[in-house]
């Protein structure tokens, strides 16, 4: 048989001012709930009102008040503490109060595992929608308790790490930006806050309210090739140096390779033969294109659409025989996969250098670009140091897959609340079964 003792474990009650008495079930809004009873009550020491401490009976007793408390879920049914918190009376100040219990907050009829177990939920890929149904509260308690958590993750404008990471995202309808800008610690991979906007005007906005000392400590920022970040960097950071991060330099020259091979399939006609064949050789088998030469297959030979039993080699070898454009590209799109990878920023510096006449001209605008930042010194502190925009990228594809699952947000206040919250949040960490 059940003891009130161990209905107090079951429920997680720390507190030992309260004493349980009954356990029922009953139906509150229409749904069967687990009713516990209790009392809290304790000697005050002294008067909260005027401060008197309680000695020859100058605080008495003075009743009883009925608090109904929601908690976490028993079995799968909402769970109620109907608890009996004991009134007192001030002699010296003739004003009562009543018990205070640490489960609850004062005049709150939500308990604090409850609150807790809300922020917890809210790290993960759930909708508020959801979070409220399970904790048997509005939709609008959970958005309430999302941004009481969020505070705690908001900046102190007091301290930055010695390098940063700088990415944007698509964000909600209600700002007038189309993206939103963060940022996080290099080292740790922590994002450090959200903004609005990723526009030079609203960044300079925010930074500035970081003391000069503090920018002043940054060193390194990783950035893409946004202009906008190159130009605030200037003015912000003094001591920054600027890195263009690997992920997109190779982004810009597979992407031009690829438009490459488009505007190559496209002179072939997809409806006569054989030129059918030919332009759907180059569509079914773009992402051999792409791959590093030196992971390409030679000797495992496989059925393929087009061309039947071969190896990845010969399809490769086949596709560029095609087009004198579309290998003089390739080259130079494999020639940058070999510097990056192995990090040799001379034979980087030859690439974009030696003349390739026969390059589309695509690729030709992207050789300008990266010559540019070349020139600036962006792209040699890529090969001289290993921070990357990595664990942002990853980030963003857990930004959205929470906008997603909720339908969009709104508010940009509570879409970084969220944010926030679910990033920054750390899981506490389970203690070892003995």
């Amino acid at each position: 048989m059940l003891q009130p003792n161990d209905i107090k474990h079951l429920l997680n009650i720390q507190d030992p001012s309260i004493s349980l008495t009954q356990l029922d079930k009953k139906t509150i809004k229409g749904k069967l709930a687990n009713v516990v009873k209790g009392t809290l009550t304790y000697k005050p020491v002294a008067c909260p009102c005027c401060g008197v401490r309680n000695s020859h009976y100058t605080i008495i007793k003075h009743g009883t008040k009925l608090s109904k408390i929601l908690w976490n879920k028993v079995a799968g049914y909402p769970t109620y503490l109907y608890l009996k918190k004991q009134r007192f009376f001030c002699k010296a100040c003739t004003r009562t109060f009543s018990a205070h219990s640490s489960e609850v907050e004062k005049n709150c009829f939500i308990s604090n595992k409850v609150k807790q177990h809300i922020g917890s939920q809210s790290r993960e890929d759930l909708s508020m929608k959801y979070i409220a149904e399970e904790h048997t509260v509005s939709p609008a308690t959970v958005k309430r308790m999302v941004s009481k958590f969020a505070r705690l993750y908001y900046p102190n404008y007091q301290s930055l790490p010695t390098c940063l990471l700088f990415d944007e995202f698509k964000s909600v309808k209600s700002v007038n930006g189309a993206m939103s800008f963060i940022y996080a610690d290099g080292d740790t991979h922590e994002v450090i806050d959200i903004l609005p906007d990723r526009r030079k005007y609203y960044l300079k906005l925010h930074f500035q309210k970081y003391p000069q000392k503090v920018r002043e400590q940054v060193k390194l920022i990783v950035i893409d090739m946004n202009a906008a970040y190159e130009f605030a960097i200037k003015e912000l950071f003094p001591n920054a140096q600027v890195i263009i991060d690997r992920f997109h330099i190779i982004q810009l020259v597979s992407r031009t390779l690829n438009r490459t091979r488009v505007k190559v399939m496209k002179q072939y006609n997809r409806s006569s033969y054989p030129s059918k064949g030919i332009y759907n050789k180059l569509k079914n088998h773009w992402r051999l294109l792409l791959k590093e030469e030196s992971e390409l297959s030679r000797t495992d030979y496989k059925f393929y659409t087009c061309f039947g039993q071969t190896t990845q080699k010969h399809i490769v070898d086949t596709l560029l025989n095609l087009s004198e454009e579309l290998k003089e590209t390739y080259q130079f799109y494999q020639s940058i996969l070999y510097a990056l990878k192995e990090k040799k920023f001379s034979y980087f510096q030859a690439t974009l250098q030696n003349s390739a006449p026969d390059c589309s001209d695509i690729m030709k605008v992207s050789r300008r670009t990266l010559q540019y930042h070349t020139k600036k010194g962006h792209i040699e502190t890529a090969f001289r140091y290993g921070y990357s925009n990595g664990p942002l990228e990853g980030t963003n594809n857990k930004v959205k897959n929470i906008k997603r699952t909720a339908y969009g947000f709104v508010s940009f206040n509570s879409f970084r609340n969220r944010l926030l919250l679910s990033l920054k949040m750390k899981p506490k960490k389970r203690s070892s079964i003995e």
